[in-house]
């Protein structure tokens, strides 16, 4: 394991006031949300059924558009 995903596991994970972000799930009727740790630096996201619940290293977006930009350059290939 690196040292980011370590300094992850021994944080206790204090938030940002300022960043809580909207995500959708893939699942009907359910929603969640995605906050940041402004110790360790991870996105922690979660949602009602929990499809969506992980820890990133990426914010949502980042994550979104890389993955957008790879469906749509093997689709031209």
């Amino acid at each position: 394991m690196n040292s980011f995903w370590d300094k992850v596991n021994n944080c206790q994970h204090e938030f940002y006031d300022n960043y809580c972000v909207y995500l959708p799930c893939d699942t009907p009727y359910c929603s969640g949300y995605e906050v940041h740790c402004k110790k360790c630096g991870v996105y922690i996201s979660k949602c009602n059924c929990g499809y969506n619940n992980g820890m990133s290293g990426w914010p949502y977006k980042r994550w979104f558009k890389e993955q957008f930009l790879k469906k749509k350059n093997e689709k031209y290939k």
